[in-house]
């Protein structure tokens, strides 16, 4: 018996419950209140019509001209110039804090290269964290020019862009855009789960960030591989594959896109998923203090419980 109840108190000893800190969003560089239009310099008078009306323009709102000096400003001076022709646009318009970026294409067949979830995961790298983004274009084109206005409206209404950080997020788009196009074919891969597990890397390590952790390439492979095994691609993504992630997001850490994001996003979701985790492992606890204790008792009572009858 006594040995029993010492094998209890150290499994009740061993036993701890830890809920980890977090540190509250800061406000971005991006204005709290934007409702604008870009549109590609390339349109014709009709064109600019037929794109306002794929926006869903509902009222007036300031619009700007997308041209071949802001690809070069905010995307690639050496993919794109200044004779640029752009035909792709954007609606942006913010969100209340904590709502999160939403991504429509309101012409998917035009838009040829750059998934919803693409622009998605670029604007956060970029700084823009709540907002709802409308893309269309006339023509099949890869949609480039739209992520480019969408940086020139920032930039027009007051905002604060980063060129560093929009020709971070410019690799980022090639890289997820690529591994994409590598597994067109592959049986339960989808655009839509690699984009997820990249925002939910860079939150991990955005929340590392937040903690004062340092992040270093083991920490980023962790937070690589914990995020594909949530969205089940762990499997899937080849070697070679998972290691341009990694080799991605070490980049994005070098030039400190972490900490600035640990200012800017919202990490309230992460910390609600995973107290409610720990919430299911306290109940577990309580459960298995419960069963301990009944146990003891039982002994205590000297063990006049009577056999189990069975039926053969």
């Amino acid at each position: 018996m006594n040995k029993r109840l010492l094998c209890c108190a150290l499994l009740i000893g061993g036993i701890g419950l830890t809920i980890p800190k977090y540190v509250a969003a800061d406000t971005s560089n991006v204005p709290d209140s934007i409702n604008a239009i870009a549109l590609g310099n390339a349109l014709t008078d009709d064109q600019k019509q037929q794109t306002l009306n794929s926006l869903g323009q509902v009222k007036e709102v300031p619009i700007y001209t997308t041209d071949g000096n802001d690809l070069m400003n905010y995307i690639s001076k050496t993919d794109f110039n200044a004779q640029w022709k752009v035909y792709s646009s954007v609606h942006l318009e913010t969100k209340e804090k904590g709502e999160g970026i939403e991504v429509e294409i309101a012409t998917p067949a035009n838009i040829t290269s750059i998934t919803a979830n693409q622009y998605k995961n670029a604007a956060q790298t970029a700084g823009i964290t709540d907002a709802k983004i409308t893309v269309a274009s006339v023509i099949p084109i890869d949609g480039s020019g739209a992520l480019a206005g969408v940086y020139k409206i920032v930039k027009e209404a007051g905002g604060t862009v980063d060129t560093t950080r929009t020709q971070a997020a410019q690799e980022e788009m090639k890289v997820l855009n690529d591994i994409t196009q590598e597994n067109q074919n592959v049986s339960g891969y989808s655009d839509e789960k690699l984009n997820a597990a990249q925002e939910e890397a860079k939150e991990l390590l955005a929340k590392a960030a937040s903690e004062g952790q340092k992040i270093d390439k083991d920490t980023v492979t962790q937070a690589v591989n914990q995020a594909l095994e949530n969205q089940g691609l762990q499997d899937i993504l080849t070697k070679e594959q998972v290691n341009k992630i990694i080799d991605l997001l070490t980049m994005l850490n070098q030039k400190n896109i972490f900490k600035d994001l640990s200012k800017e996003i919202d990490l309230s979701n992460l910390k609600n998923e995973l107290e409610a985790k720990s919430q299911g492992l306290w109940e577990k606890i309580k459960s298995f203090f419960a069963n301990i204790w009944a146990a003891i008792s039982g002994l205590f009572q000297g063990g006049n419980e009577e056999p189990t009858q069975t039926t053969n």
